[in-house]
């Protein structure tokens, strides 16, 4: 497949486009996730992100062939990706240290504010309802890693598919879990 027929296939959510998608640009998502992560666990989950970031960009039409190649643009996604990701992580990481006093307390309260307890019950009714609504076959994805907690590998064997595309397919499973959740949450504010 040129690069043309690869990017129209992508479009229709081929299961072949995206398994050649994988393998072609897998030495670019490789290159990309080297040079910000040295774990190779972290590397491997990086390049999986950055696979699936991509399609997700195209699919919400990004991508422009008039303004460049797609492999070129493929690489420039990736690689901003990579510094969005690093930058927050680092973000993550500052702490703000507060004056020492005597009245500190000795260590810090680890039970939930009631606040927190709602706002945890009420996440939890978002997550079920969308889960209910996600086709079958993405919900099953994302109970065998959640509720079963099996490994991506294991998942590829139980399914009978790549470990890529068990990669892909959870990843794509949670992208559609967290809209659905942030759609109802949405949906619920403006009612409120």
């Amino acid at each position: 497949m040129d690069e043309e027929q690869l990017v129209s296939a992508l479009l229709a959510q081929s299961d072949e486009a995206i398994r050649e998608y994988l393998e072609r640009y897998r030495p670019l998502f490789q290159h990309c996730a080297a040079r910000f992560e040295s774990d190779s666990k972290a590397r491997e989950d990086l390049q999986h992100d950055l696979a699936s970031f991509a399609l997700d960009r195209l699919r919400r039409g990004a991508f422009n062939a008039e303004r460049g190649r797609f492999g070129t643009w493929l690489y420039r996604v990736a690689w901003c990706r990579c510094v969005d990701l690093k930058r927050k992580d680092e973000a993550q990481r500052s702490v703000e240290l507060a004056p020492a006093g005597d009245d500190l307390p000795d260590s810090a309260d680890q039970s939930p504010s009631p606040d927190e307890r709602a706002q945890t019950r009420e996440i939890q009714i978002l997550v079920r309802e969308a889960l209910r609504d996600l086709p079958a076959h993405e919900r099953r994805l994302i109970e065998l890693r959640n509720l079963e907690g099996l490994t991506l590998p294991d998942i590829a064997s139980r399914l009978g598919i790549t470990l890529e595309q068990a990669k892909y397919r959870h990843s794509r499973a949670e992208a559609l879990l967290r809209r659905a959740v942030l759609s109802r949450a949405s949906r619920r504010e403006l009612v409120e």
